[in-house]
């Protein structure tokens, strides 16, 4: 059978919507690796961890993967990738300083770093429903450095929509940082503010920024609904990772536009999953409409915790508005939401006696973190593991 044909069959019975180069990309990970485990291979591939590993169950059923100490390619594998796709070169060129995202965290900084890591272990759970994942605390970091770097904060009127990932007490911390203890110094922006949905995440990033003694205004606000008066073209910069629907990438990042100031330089930091090239088109098809300019791509930039589905990885693009003023968006009532945009069945399984169930069916609560509180119906148990999504 074909090369082509292989891959085409085992896309098509994983239902991967990167096709049979989605499988290659896989298949390349772990030639160039030798031995990868299954997270590593799925962040190389850029797919995401329940995907990946549908592919490798694939792959093995076609003789060409086995499990050893991680993932390895059979012989006939190994003979498959270099005969029929003509792979040849086992080389991995990623800075192995940065990991490709062209940003280190200086020393100065890392005591910040910590501070931050130490400040998220009290944040609240986290409401799948609104999407939320949030980025590592380097990650949180970086995104605060490359904005820096790139003339966004010095002097900046700087607005966050939705900060699940405490972006704004990251710019607080790294203000710190580089005052060194030196209250005369200035501080670094000339205001942050985040408009966030979710009143529970507002009160924490208000009460650490109180104790951390950081400049943070909050506001409780729906971005369904038009910003309020007083946030239209106020702000200089705008930082963001919405819901990883298009149509949350187009509300989020339209409300970002109307909140630009007229002559601002319209820089927009946009943080957002890795699509396939056909959906990559759409989202690049949004810009254009919105008046928004890529300037840099910085693939695998963002770690999440708890975001397998997404890999555990993100892409960051740096926009900017070159558009004219931004017409105000009536309010909007569509789906946004990843559930709500492609409704699925959220199955697990009871990891003792195995019982399924059906998040938010038959009095299930809608995430899996409230439903591990009473735990299996059946025997009590508190841990319950992730089964194939399915259509609801």
């Amino acid at each position: 059978m074909a090369a082509t044909s292989i891959l085409d069959l085992i896309a098509q019975a994983t239902r991967l919507r990167e096709g049979s180069s989605g499988v290659s990309a896989l298949l390349r990970a772990v030639y160039r690796a030798g031995s990868l485990r299954l997270q590593d291979a799925a962040r190389e591939a850029r797919l995401p961890l329940p995907v990946a590993s549908a592919v490798r169950r694939e792959l093995e059923k076609a003789g060409l993967l086995e499990r050893r100490q991680g993932l390895t390619l059979t012989g006939d594998g190994r003979e498959f990738v270099e005969r029929d796709l003509g792979m040849r070169t086992p080389l991995d060129i990623t800075c192995a300083t940065c990991a490709g995202h062209g940003i280190v965290i200086p020393d100065s900084v890392n005591a910040e770093v910590e501070r931050l890591a130490q400040i998220i272990t009290g944040a609240p759970s986290v409401d799948v429903t609104l999407d939320q994942a949030p980025c590592s605390p380097d990650t949180a970091m970086r995104r605060a450095l490359l904005m820096l770097q790139n003339g966004a904060l010095e002097g900046k009127r700087v607005l966050l929509l939705g900060d699940d990932d405490s972006v704004s007490i990251a710019i607080g911390l790294l203000g710190r940082a580089l005052r060194q203890g030196d209250p005369t110094k200035a501080g670094l922006t000339r205001g942050v503010t985040v408009v966030d949905a979710d009143e529970r995440r507002l009160s924490f990033l208000r009460e650490t920024a109180a104790r951390e003694e950081l400049a943070l205004e909050t506001v409780h606000h729906d971005l369904r609904r038009p910003l309020p008066a007083r946030l239209l073209g106020s702000f200089d910069v705008i930082e963001t990772d919405p819901p990883y629907t298009l149509e949350g990438a187009r509300l989020f990042l339209a409300r970002g536009c109307e909140a630009l100031a007229a002559g601002a330089d319209g820089h927009c930091f946009f943080s957002f999953t890795h699509w396939p090239a056909s959906q990559m088109l759409e989202l690049q098809k949004l810009f254009v409409e919105l008046g928004l300019a890529v300037r840099a791509v910085w693939p695998n930039f963002n770690r999440y915790a708890g975001a397998s589905v997404l890999g555990n990885l993100g892409q960051l693009i740096e926009l900017v508005h070159v558009g004219g003023a931004a017409a105000e968006l009536p309010d909007f009532s569509g789906p946004l939401y990843t559930a709500e945009v492609n409704p699925r069945l959220r199955v697990y399984a009871c990891a003792d006696c195995g019982k399924e169930i059906v998040l938010g069916q038959d009095a299930i609560p809608a995430t899996i973190e409230e439903a591990k509180v009473p735990g299996c119906r059946s025997c009590g148990g508190h841990v319950f593991r992730r089964q194939s999504a399915r259509p609801s």
